[in-house]
């Protein structure tokens, strides 16, 4: 199922190379990411999904572009293999496979709508302040922060065990990595992010 594949990733990074930040670092962090979140009204960029499957040395790889608009406007576009694409409006989530649309009210499912609210969060950040469902610490790698959070819902961890959130210099989130519970992995990477660049409302359109 695609809306799956998005979630399902892995972290891959020398954990040697790593060092845990201190509680003020971890601290003065958060405040940056609160303020940015803020300040973040869309955000649009181009993606490379590289999904790995468990004991299978074959890679599928899809590509395409994402769009955000604050608050609650998410929609991912797949261009490669073929044309997919997920859309998030508020409580709806809108599915077009290649001409076969579908939608369904995430607020009348409750572990869909905390999907929904993971996916977002991870490209808005937001999902580092959810502490009430994830246990999350961070770590440095050549002066740029991770993130790895742990789900702490049963059935959200049924389906996967980790997020992992990687920032760039401006803090943000230019890769994310989760990995499945059964061990499938995939990892999707942002280029050309354009921050607060106007976006046509037809991109939204279900």
């Amino acid at each position: 199922m695609r809306i799956l594949n998005i979630l399902f990733l892995f972290l891959s990074l020398n954990l040697a190379a790593q060092e845990e930040l201190s509680k003020d670092e971890i601290s003065q962090f958060q405040k940056e990411m609160l303020t940015k979140t803020k300040d973040l009204l869309t955000l649009e960029a181009d993606f490379i999904q590289t999904k790995k499957i468990a004991m299978i040395t074959d890679e599928s790889v899809s590509r395409g572009k994402i769009y955000y608009q604050n608050p609650e406007k998410l929609k991912w576009e797949y261009a490669e293999p073929k044309d997919y694409v997920i859309l998030f409006i508020e409580e709806e989530l809108h599915i077009d496979d290649a001409g076969d649309k579908s939608v369904r009210n995430t607020s009348s499912n409750k572990l869909f709508d905390k999907i929904a609210k993971l996916i977002t969060g991870s490209v808005n950040g937001k999902l580092l302040q959810d502490n009430e469902n994830f246990d999350i610490s961070y770590t440095r790698n050549n002066n740029l922060i991770s993130a790895l959070i742990i789900p702490k819902d049963k059935n959200l961890k049924a389906m996967f065990a980790e997020i992992h959130l990687s920032f760039n210099k401006e803090n943000i989130v230019e890769q994310v990595d989760l990995k499945e519970e059964a061990g499938d992995m995939t990892t999707i990477e942002f280029s050309k992010i354009k921050i607060n660049h106007e976006i046509p409302p037809t991109v939204f359109e279900p």
